[in-house]
């Protein structure tokens, strides 16, 4: 599967609430600081990221397409996809949403491309 872009889907905190509710999800904040960006991962879990404040972009690995994406955006990450979060200049705040909750050693993790099977 690829990555999944929404521009301007949401306005509000409470519409991204909303949002989360309907895919009966489980929301938490994300702040990514400055960087040059993450390598190439894979999420065990599907992740739907909301864009609170910040801009970057985000390589879908499958495509090799970077697509910009900013406050009021979201991405749906599909479980066992190939992708990377672009430079961070000064830092990005997320709600993101799992389909279960996870204790924090478990959340987001990383895998790396070879172990994608």
């Amino acid at each position: 599967m690829e990555l999944q872009f929404y521009s301007d889907f949401f306005k509000s905190t409470a519409d991204v609430l909303e949002d989360v509710i309907k895919n009966e999800t489980w929301p938490t904040t994300f702040v990514s600081g400055p960087s040059e960006g993450l390598h190439v991962h894979w999420h065990s879990d599907e992740v739907h990221a909301y864009i609170m404040e910040g801009e970057t972009d985000f390589l879908d690995a499958k495509s090799g397409i970077r697509t910009p994406v900013k406050a009021g955006d979201k991405i749906v990450v599909p479980a066992r996809t190939l992708h990377a979060e672009g430079a961070v200049l000064k830092r990005v705040v997320y709600i993101l949403a799992l389909p279960q909750p996870l204790p924090p050693e478990e959340f987001l993790a990383m895998h790396e491309p070879d172990t994608l099977n």
